[in-house]
Order: structure tokens, then C-alpha cells, then sequence
């Protein structure tokens, strides 16, 4: 299965074209005609420079670049220096998951602890995605990108030969601001660097490199705490990261030239300090609540995160009345398809990651299996998801909204059939009888996570669809940590803790419940997908991502924006120019 086959059509208009035309799959790769001309970025080996095509941040341009790209060996190496980055960011996330025991044996730490070496990382992460996004467009790509992978792959050193939990959460929250960094630029320098079909192969390459780094991931993760290299137990899955990001950062220095920042801005930093402390205050009562019996001031954090996330929305509304560039624009709440959509992300996120998580923490600790089957016991949800969302770009088009709903309901079955299997099974459940029930909410996940974005954006006005990716991104990312944190808490009550002497008995009754929690939650998110616009007929921007030249690269950018990528700028110019026009009813 692949997605790296070149689509039929370039992503510019060549070189004689008249002004204003743009090929069929201009959109797909989301290329602006007659954008003004802004800055340039060149890749190494005497190449000239080509227009950017990604600028992010309100009022950025997105210029289509008309000039032929040289052959050149060496943008292919900057495409495989994105891709690499690509995986330590998306598979590098997971790679922790199968871990969680055993860094628990090994650091003779408690739950909550384990629990937070892997939201801190996402956490860090979502909170830093924007503000990567914006320092790319102020410094310049290639700067921000090997300065990330820098602290990304010194952070996996460090984590990877942590001698106690303490500098391994401090090593991960670095290695979240890393990878926070890195993956906002890949996508906007593969645009940079290629052209037509080249382009759509490149995309499709990105493409399918995300969804094998998501599949791949546990993987590769369990089967080296399993092989135990070296008596290191958990260390080797973090440790092997570091030569690839190495030998990523030596090849990016050489062949990715740099580019110039599109000029000077506002970060918003005091707002992303309040965002964070928002966040802080609610996952970290749910990590170490239950280990330290919901002593009062876990009550108190809770209760603070709801002032604080205030005085963060009306700092915001002032950056906006100050004429500054805010993290959030608390304006597009009013807007019920982001509101709504963002409720629909978070929901939908804590369920799927609570549920890899803790089906394979149930696997090693409830039914005793080592890391690589438990890894292997839930590759059928990988296999799955990547091979449905192969068939969403056909799906939406026709369905609009009805895909959600399709896969909202296979999700809700998927949940329901692993809870009573569980409950059915007793004593005598093995991971090889949840393969069915996971298969389903693998297809589900394709179903649902490739056209998400897209559909929410169809109820955005168009000047806002930029800003509101962003945010949705952000909200998606935070989804994630909120599920480590939130079925960790449903665990932790039913006093299911990895361990020696766990009792597997009540692993599994916590499991079951833990199955009981996220079918409710995909239930509230089924009920309010149909709050959502329905994008049902054929104007390019009710489902801008599958256009009919563009299946492959717009299920790359679909991932791509799912994953945490940012495209900000690129989204806003693309509606400026196609937004509601009757003309472009019948140009795509």
C-alpha cells in the first residue's frame, strides 16, 4: 500500500501559463495564484531560489513560484531529511507507550509519574505548536527546524540514560519543545522545494511516512525493550533515535540552504505561558491525584485551572483589540463549527490515545504479555487506520459529513465489542480475541481522523480558516494528553497499577470500565458531529483537502494537520482566492 504515486496534475501553472492559472492540483497542494511576490528559500547545490508556499500567521503570503525547478539531485535529500524528522516526531511519540512498565520497575517509580513521562511530552508539544509555526516564518525554516532537532535529539540522549525519573520528564518535556519546533516547517519546505509532479510524489512520500511512523511507532518500540539489549530494558527504544536524528541534523546542515524569515512579528509568549499554566493545573491532579490519595490541593489545582484559562481568553481578546497577533483568537468560539469541531477533536483524541495506551499496558500487565506482542497485538488497528484513510479522499467528496458519523458509529462498535468481549471473557481473555473488536476501531479511525479537519473547516468563514487550523491542531494535540491523564485516572481508581504483584483481575476490570468511559465519550462526540455543516456539494472549499485531482497530497496534508503540522498562512490564501467564487465551481 503507498500513497507516493504522483497525481495527474502539477501544483503550479508551468511556466507559460497565463497569469492567474494554476493546474488542476494548485489547490490540492493549497499554491495561491497571483499572490504577490514575497520571500525566497533555496536549496543547497546552486539551485535557485523558488517563492514559498507556506507562509503561516495573519497576513502572510503564499506565493506560487512560476520559475522551473533544476534537476537536482539535492532536493531529494532535503525531502528525505523532512521525512526522517517526520518519523522521529510522529513514531518517536509512541515509541514510549510500551515503556510505561517498564520504566516503572526500572525507576521504581509510582503510576502517575510513569503516566507523566508520556503526557508530558505531548503536552509540551500542543502547547508549543503555534508559536513553532510562527518562529519558522520570523527566523527562517531551516534554522528553526535544525535548532529543534538539536534539543529533539540531545533530550532523547538524555532521556535514554536518565538515572531517575526527575531528568526523564525533564528530558521529555524538552524533547515535546523539540519535536514542537521541527514539525511545523516540513511540510511548507517540501512545498518550497518541489514542483508539479514532483511535488504530489513528495507529498505522497510525506503522506505515507506519517501513517507508517503511526503504525510503526509501538512497534519498534516494543521489540526493543523486549530484545533487552545489553540488560538497558527501556533505554535502547529511546536511545535509537538518536543516531537518526544525528545523522538528519549533519545531512540538513549540508544540503538545506538557508531561507529568509518573512520578516518581524509578535510571538505570543505571556499567552502561551497562560495556556500552559492552564493545562498544567488540569492534567497534573489527574496524573498524581489517585497516588497521593486527592489530597486537597489536587482539588485546588482543578479548581484554578477555570480562572486561569479566563484571565488567558481575555488577555487574548486585548492582544486583539491591541492589533497583535494572539495564540487563540477567542473570537472564532463564536463560530459554532470551530467550537463545536474543537469539543469534537478533544473528545475524539483522549479516546483513541487513552485507548493504545492503556489496551497495551492491559495487555502487558492484565494478561501478561512482554513489549513486541503486545506491540504486535495492536498493529491491527494501525493496519487499519492507514488502510481506510486510503479510501477517505473517494469517501468525502461524495458523503461530506456522513464519513464522520460512518466512522464515529464503527468507533462506538469497535468500544462496545471490546468492552463485552472483556466482560464475556473473565479470566480467560487474551489479546488475540480484542483483534476483531480493534480492527474495527482501527477502520474507524481512518474513517474519522483523515477528513475531521476539513469538514469542521467548511463552517469557518473563510479569513478565519487559517487561524482556526491552527487552533484545532493545538486542540487535537492537548486531546492527547488529556487522554493519557483522564483514562489513567479511571485506572488509577479501580487500583490497576503496573507493577509487581499488580492483580490482574482488577486490571481488567479496569480496562472494561476504562472501555465504558470512551464509548460514552464517542458517544457525546457522535451527537454533536451533527452540529457540524455537512460540505455536500462541489465547491472546492466544502472539502478543499479531496479535490479531485488531489487525493494523495490532500490525505498528506489532512495527516499532516492531525499530527500537530501548521499551514496557517497557506490555508488563508487559498480561501482568500477560492472562498465562495461561483467561477470556481467549475475550475477544480
Amino acid at each position: 500500500m503507498t500513497l507516493s504515486t504522483p497525481g495527474p496534475a502539477g501544483g503550479l501553472a508551468p511556466p507559460d501559463a497565463p497569469a492567474g492559472s494554476a493546474a488542476p492540483d494548485a489547490a490540492a497542494g493549497l499554491a495561491v495564484p497571483d499572490a504577490p511576490a514575497g520571500p525566497a528559500v533555496a536549496v543547497a547545490g546552486g539551485m535557485p531560489p523558488q517563492a514559498v508556499v507556506g507562509l503561516t500567521g495573519p497576513g502572510a503570503v503564499a506565493p506560487s513560484a512560476l520559475a522551473p525547478v533544476p534537476s537536482d539531485r539535492t532536493r531529494w535529500f532535503v525531502l528525505g531529511v523532512g521525512l526522517i524528522c517526520t518519523f522521529l516526531v510522529v513514531g518517536g511519540a509512541s515509541i514510549a507507550n510500551l515503556a510505561m512498565p517498564s520504566l516503572q520497575q526500572t525507576l521504581h517509580i509510582g503510576f502517575g509519574t510513569v503516566q507523566f513521562v508520556v503526557a508530558g511530552y505531548g503536552l509540551v508539544y500542543a502547547l508549543f505548536l503555534i508559536t513553532g509555526g510562527r518562529l519558522g516564518d520570523l527566523m527562517g525554516r531551516r534554522r528553526v527546524l535544525l535548532g529543534g532537532l538539536v534539543l529533539f535529539t540531545v533530550a532523547v540522549l538524555i532521556g535514554g540514560l536518565a538515572p531517575n525519573a526527575p531528568v526523564l520528564i525533564g528530558a521529555r518535556l524538552v524533547q515535546g519543545f523539540g519535536a514542537a519546533m521541527v514539525y511545523p516547517q516540513i511540510l511548507s519546505i517540501i512545498q518550497d522545494t518541489f514542483e508539479g509532479k514532483e511535488r504530489n510524489f513528495a507529498l505522497g512520500l510525506f503522506g505515507a511516512t506519517i501513517g507508517v511512523a503511526i503504525v510503526a511507532g509501538q512497534l519498534i518500540g516494543g521489540a526493543l525493550i523486549q530484545l533487552d539489549l545489553g540488560g538497558l530494558a527501556w533505554r535502547p527504544a529511546f536511545l535509537v533515535l538518536v543516531p537518526i536524528g544525528t545523522a538528519a541534523l549533519i545531512a540538513g546542515r549540508r544540503v538545506m540552504a538557508p531561507d529568509r524569515p518573512a520578516g518581524h512579528g509578535h510571538i505570543d509568549l505571556a499567552g502561551t505561558g497562560l495556556l500552559g499554566t492552564a493545562l498544567l493545573l488540569l492534567v497534573l491532579p489527574l496524573l498524581i491525584g489517585p497516588g497521593m490519595g486527592w489530597a486537597w490541593w489536587t482539588w485546588l489545582m482543578l479548581l484554578a485551572a477555570a480562572p486561569v484559562t479566563a484571565l488567558f481568553l481575555r488577555y487574548e481578546r486585548h492582544l486583539v483589540r491591541a492589533d497583535r497577533t494572539p495564540l487563540l483568537r477567542p473570537d472564532l468560539f463564536r463560530q459554532r463549527a470551530f467550537s463545536v469541531g474543537a469539543a469534537i477533536g478533544v473528545l475524539y483524541f483522549i479516546t483513541i490515545v487513552g485507548l493504545a495506551v492503556y489496551t497495551s499496558l492491559t495487555f502487558q500487565v492484565g494478561l501478561g504479555l512482554d513489549a513486541l506482542q503486545a506491540g504486535l497485538a495492536f498493529a491491527p488497528v494501525g493496519v487499519a487506520f492507514f488502510a481506510s484513510s486510503l479510501i477517505v479522499p473517494r469517501l468525502v467528496p461524495r458523503l461530506g459529513r456522513t464519513v464522520l458519523t460512518m466512522g464515529h458509529i464503527l468507533l462506538l462498535g469497535g468500544l462496545l465489542s471490546s468492552w463485552l468481549t472483556v466482560h464475556l471473557s473473565g479470566r480467560s481473555l487474551s489479546a488475540w480475541s480484542l483483534a476483531l473488536p480493534l480492527l474495527l476501531v482501527g477502520a474507524a479511525q481512518g474513517l474519522t481522523m483523515s477528513p475531521l479537519i476539513g469538514v469542521v473547516l467548511t463552517g469557518i468563514r473563510p479569513e478565519d480558516k487559517g487561524s482556526a487550523s491552527g487552533a484545532l491542531t493545538t486542540a487535537f494535540q492537548v486531546g492527547q494528553a488529556l487522554g493519557v491523564a483522564g483514562i489513567g485516572t479511571v485506572f488509577s481508581v479501580f487500583g490497576a497499577h503496573p507493577g509487581p504483584g499488580a492483580d490482574t483481575d482488577r486490571y481488567r476490570v479496569a480496562y472494561q470500565a476504562a472501555l465504558f468511559v470512551m464509548a460514552a465519550l464517542t458517544l457525546v462526540s457522535l451527537l454533536l458531529v451533527f452540529l457540524l455543516p455537512n460540505p455536500h456539494d462541489s465547491r472546492p472549499h466544502h472539502h478543499f483537502l479531496w479535490l479531485r485531482h488531489g487525493r494523495r497530497t490532500g490525505l498528506a496534508h489532512a495527516l499532516y494537520l492531525l499530527t500537530g503540522g501548521h499551514a496557517v498562512g497557506r490555508l488563508t490564501h487559498w480561501f482568500h482566492h477560492h472562498g465562495d467564487h461561483p467561477h470556481d465551481e467549475g475550475t477544480h
